[in-house]
């Protein structure tokens, strides 16, 4: 995972209440920062371009994970437990599949 990706997400959700509660929101943050002339491009744009600048969506929200494990105090238990089931359901839906 590229440090300053990690960095900046620890930093976003540190201070920033609605980033730990929304996925989309703390991507848009996060390329708000690192990349802030395509923040203001078309959604096309801005994916087509993330991939070269070295910012994986994937990266933020696995760097959200790692900080929501050890920040449990600072998260919303009704988003975090939303966001768990859907996972579960995810997980189940897969399998049943093989």
């Amino acid at each position: 995972m590229n440090k300053l990706i990690k960095k900046t997400v620890c930093k976003i959700l540190d201070e920033n209440e609605q980033a730990r509660e929304d996925d989309n929101y703390l991507i848009l943050k996060v390329v708000q920062e690192l990349e802030p002339e395509l923040a203001g491009t078309t959604f096309a744009n801005v994916m087509f371009n993330l991939k070269y600048r070295k910012i994986s969506l994937e990266g933020i929200t696995r760097a959200r994970r790692r900080w929501a494990e050890t920040h449990k105090d600072l998260l919303n238990s009704n988003v975090e437990n939303a966001r768990r089931k859907e996972e579960e359901d995810y997980f189940a839906e897969y399998s049943s599949k093989f």
